[in-house]
């Protein structure tokens, strides 16, 4: 029998696991999903004319699902799209490819030249997952496009779209900034100034004189981008805005010695989100005034140029609470007035109670003297009002004679 519910107790277990890995796959894949979508708005414009475009994935983007989206996005947006391992000497270049942590992102002139024997392919459309990460409300998903014209070996286009998939009800990930938030942002950024200055980097930052800034991934209106570089023009680093969209190009440029800086600047927005936490309704039940939770995850990093080593990085997480107020609804109106008179008939019924606890000898006592009871009252105001009065008189006295 204990075996049994052994037996029971493990499979239900695994039951459960099997269904929460379930749940964080589709959120993945969902957020992943969001993220080509976005990608495909961008590639309608994307100068491909009428050349042919092969995708190929780079390492740890090799989801079929995932490659079968980014076609059907590149073949909506009014490209043709081709099978690249159709061609027979597809697999051969890849193959011999010396993929490295350098040369992951932006393939080099020697390795386009490869691709140049490819019969069908006019365009490498190169497909990267960036990031993919999940915490209890939301998950994270960053990919990185970038178009090579195989002839000429010219990169033509290239960007980032980020996706945050947020999993809780109440959780309301923002798209547009107001007031509240960029006060919030703006906080998180002198977190930031607060590190870059501090004597602790102090040492690998000294010979950092210009920065390249990388656009933040996630960035809402370029907002993020500007307090980064209002940032750093408070530093002895001076930013420079080459409008380099990718940081994958960034890396090419300094890799290919025509990156004139020091060291890179980049980052991610991975979470900005308001969570209701608790509504109050105003006395007369017209109104509503809501509390919120702000919450932002920046992470920012900067890395040596030349080597590529992180020279200073941040994970920044500055909370805060808001509130807002607005007309109740004729619904929330009538449920709030309920709840007044039922907490008035709970304070109302607990009152009795415990008048009703009180013994019956005292309730008689106090029936049958209740006369006695007001004169000793009385006796006590009475009593009280010839003390403040003795007090004034002696107040009175003792002024008289230190005057004279």
């Amino acid at each position: 029998m204990k075996k049994l519910w052994m037996f029971l107790l493990a499979s239900s277990l695994f039951m459960t696991l099997m269904g929460k890995t379930a749940t964080d796959s589709d959120a993945k894949r969902q957020a992943l999903y969001d993220a080509i979508n976005q990608a495909g708005e961008a590639i309608k414009s994307a100068p491909f004319g009428s050349r042919t475009v092969a995708i190929l994935p780079l390492p740890g983007s090799n989801d079929p699902q995932m490659i079968s989206r980014l076609k059907n996005v590149v073949t909506k947006a009014g490209f043709k799209c081709v099978e690249g391992k159709e061609d027979a000497m597809w697999n051969e270049i890849v193959k011999e490819i010396a993929w490295d942590e350098r040369k992951s992102d932006i393939l080099d002139d020697s390795t386009l030249v490869k691709f140049g024997k490819l019969k069908a392919a006019q365009i490498l459309l190169q497909y990267k997952v960036i990031a993919l990460d999940q915490n209890s409300d939301r998950v994270y998903a960053e990919i990185e496009l970038h178009a090579t014209d195989i002839a000429t070996k010219r990169h033509i286009w290239g960007d980032n779209f980020v996706s945050r998939f947020y999993l809780g009800k109440d959780i309301e990930g923002i798209i547009k900034l107001d007031s509240d938030l960029r006060m919030l942002l703006q906080k998180n950024f002198e977190v930031a100034y607060q590190s870059l200055t501090s004597p602790e980097f102090a040492g690998k930052l000294n010979d950092v004189k210009t920065v390249t800034v990388v656009p933040l991934s996630g960035d809402i209106d370029q907002y993020l981008t500007s307090l980064a570089t209002g940032v750093l023009t408070r530093t002895r680093h001076m930013p420079k805005l080459p409008q380099i969209q990718t940081l994958s190009r960034v890396r090419a440029f300094a890799r290919d010695g025509k990156l004139d800086s020091d060291a890179i600047f980049y980052g991610a927005l991975r979470d900005l989100s308001r969570t209701q936490q608790d509504s109050y309704p105003s006395e007369d039940c017209k109104r509503v005034k809501i509390e919120y939770k702000l919450e932002t995850d920046i992470q920012l990093f900067m890395e040596d140029a030349k080597t590529g080593a992180v020279l200073w990085s941040k994970t920044i997480t500055v909370p805060e609470v808001i509130y807002s107020e607005r007309q109740c609804t004729e619904s929330e109106f009538k449920y709030y007035r309920s709840l007044q008179q039922r907490d008035r008939k709970i304070k109302a019924d607990d009152r009795d109670q415990r008048f009703n606890e009180i013994s019956g000898e005292v309730k008689e006592d106090i029936a049958d003297n209740w006369r006695t009871y007001i004169l000793y009252i009385l006796a006590g105001i009475a009593g009280l009002a010839v003390l403040i009065l003795l007090l004034c008189s002696f107040k009175v006295i003792v002024s008289f004679f230190t005057i004279r």
